[in-house]
């Protein structure tokens, strides 16, 4: 093949590539509204964006991380330890207003990513590693705080955060695309953005450019755990409660919704674009399970074939691209 059809056909398949995904979750629909209708009812698709909320905010910050090179194992107890911490003070401290509450639970998320970002980068312990420690920290703070019993009964105006309607949209919803319009702009528009991907994608070559590679690890885990902290709020206030498990379930989509959409866990490739789609397909097909009244053992072996097959799909279109 010559050098000008091999970088044509380079270019076709990193543009297909992306499309795939878009495609993949189309079809998905399609099959499920053939199996049951009521899938494409305007509340059906609202409540799977709702759903998808919180998953979608984590796996925003979740690329942020992987696209330095490094992953962030402690989100599902970080989004556990700001929900408790705001908790906490709605219920232990009802002269407190609930803002400060929320602004106290993200600032516990805050801090954790940044303690998880000075570890990988000033101690420079590998990122499962780092992570996984902060993981059972914040897991042993959430115990220590609530202790046997959960919280629950939150002031009416926290509660909106996750049951509040907008102009015909639940609020988390909202919050949700302006967290993705966000940090689409920052890695797209910004020099953190382009520093974020030159650091994935060859740290030595970043680190002689003259960008502070370090920094830019910090700011990356800051906002993944920013980012949890933010799901784990919505969550508590549509539930209306929290335990110490709250978070446990979503460590695992926050990754694969990346991965799904095409970030390398090696660093400097992905999108915003590609974790939402990512997770999308995810929720898409749990509903979809749910409307065709499968059970949820099938459910949870259906999810993860598919995860599998995703991520082989992506890593075969890469190697043939390569």
């Amino acid at each position: 093949m010559k050098n000008g059809e091999r970088s044509t056909m380079t270019r076709l398949k990193a543009v297909l590539q992306p499309l795939s995904r878009v495609i993949a979750l189309f079809l998905l629909a399609l099959v499920i509204t053939l199996l049951n209708p009521n899938f494409l009812k305007a509340a059906n698709i609202i409540n799977v964006l709702r759903q998808a909320a919180p998953q979608i905010i984590m796996a925003t910050g979740m690329t942020c991380v992987l696209l330095t090179g490094g992953i962030d194992l402690s989100v599902g107890s970080v989004m556990t330890l700001a929900s408790v911490v705001t908790a906490y003070f709605l219920t232990q401290k009802p002269g407190l207003p609930w803002p400060i509450a929320v602004l106290a639970g993200l600032g516990v998320g805050a801090c954790a990513g940044l303690i998880n970002g000075l570890i990988v980068a000033k101690v420079k312990l590998q990122p499962p590693l780092a992570t996984y420690g902060m993981l059972w920290i914040a897991r042993g703070l959430s115990f220590a705080i609530m202790g046997a019993s959960p919280f629950f009964g939150f002031p009416t105006g926290f509660r909106y955060l996750g049951r509040g309607v907008w102009a015909g949209l639940p609020l988390p919803i909202w919050i949700m695309a302006f967290v993705v319009v966000l940090i689409f702009l920052l890695l797209q528009f910004t020099i953190t953005g382009r520093e974020i991907y030159a650091v994935g994608a060859n740290p030595k070559a970043a680190q002689a450019s003259g960008i502070k590679n370090n920094r830019v690890i910090l700011v990356a885990y800051v906002l993944s755990g920013l980012l949890a902290a933010c799901a784990g709020l919505l969550l508590t206030a549509r539930m209306n409660a929290v335990d110490q498990n709250l978070g446990e379930p979503y460590l695992l989509p926050a990754i694969a919704s990346p991965v799904m959409g095409g970030t390398s866990m090696y660093g400097g490739e992905g999108t915003v674009g590609g974790s939402v789609v990512g997770a999308l397909i995810m929720v898409v097909l749990l509903n979809g399970m749910n409307l065709l009244n499968l059970s949820s053992l099938w459910q949870q072996f259906a999810l993860g074939i598919v995860v599998v097959l995703a991520v082989w799909f992506d890593v075969s279109m890469k190697r043939r691209t390569n």
